[in-house]
């Protein structure tokens, strides 16, 4: 475990020293920011406030988010030639990329932590839904860890930067778009089963139709801890046979 804090606590401060990683906090917070201005406008005296709808905003935008929190985890040490020099310390690859992924999952969940202000605004002008504003942030901090996860693949397998970000981004939309993709596979004679098994691993099947509510399922926990471990399991081999090569 102490070779995993090494490495969360050596990622964690260089994200906290990148000029990126703050122009991507930012971004995102002002452009949320903006959206809930317009949110709060448009529901004024017109309709409940919603507590779920920063959250719900905020994973939308995680096929963006995620891959520039990702892409250089592993591309840029790879393109620098550090990482083989990485890979000589006394630790597996497992606790280097776990290492990684936490950093990049912590630094997250700071971002998701400093949304939570839209919500005590919502309790100032209205009267929120506490219960499905946990169960949208806790939904919102699985899903963001689930996205991170998958798209460290991608950094791992290539060197360029913008690449790993743009193959991240494109999974992580073919994933929120499997539930729209298994509706249009229903119509199809006899593709039921196909159409409930793009549904089902499809993140929207466990976020927006539970999670996002206030519907707390043990299966939609258990399946973002399941892709979080896959993810991992899958970058770990990746650069496992890197390392073989080398």
């Amino acid at each position: 475990m102490s070779k995993v804090m090494a490495v969360f606590k050596r990622e964690l401060g260089l994200y906290f020293r990148s000029p990126i990683a703050y122009g991507i906090a930012f971004a995102l917070l002002f452009f949320i920011g903006v959206l809930f201005n317009a949110y709060i406008s448009q529901a004024n005296q017109q309709f409940p406030a919603d507590s779920t709808y920063v959250p719900g905003l905020l994973t939308f935008l995680m096929f963006l988010v995620g891959p520039l929190l990702t892409m250089r985890l592993l591309a840029e040490e790879r393109r620098e030639g550090t990482l083989e020099v990485l890979m000589t310390l006394p630790m597996s690859e497992w606790h280097f990329i776990v290492g990684k992924f936490l950093a990049a999952w912590a630094y997250y969940t700071i971002l998701l932590l400093i949304t939570l202000v839209y919500h005590l605004i919502l309790k100032q002008i209205g009267i929120p839904d506490d219960g499905a504003a946990f169960g949208a942030y806790l939904g919102a901090w699985l899903y963001g860890g689930a996205v991170l996860a998958v798209t460290m693949i991608w950094s791992a397998i290539t060197e360029d930067q913008i690449v790993a970000a743009f193959l991240g981004a494109a999974t992580v939309l073919v994933l929120y778009l499997a539930e729209i993709a298994s509706t249009w596979v229903a119509t199809q004679p006899g593709m039921s089963a196909a159409s409930d098994f793009i549904r089902e691993i499809g993140l929207q099947a466990h976020y927006g139709a539970t999670l996002s509510r206030g519907i707390i399922r043990a299966e939609d926990i258990v399946y973002f801890i399941l892709l979080m471990v896959g993810a991992l399991f899958v970058t770990t081999r990746i650069v496992e046979t890197r390392r073989w090569r080398a």
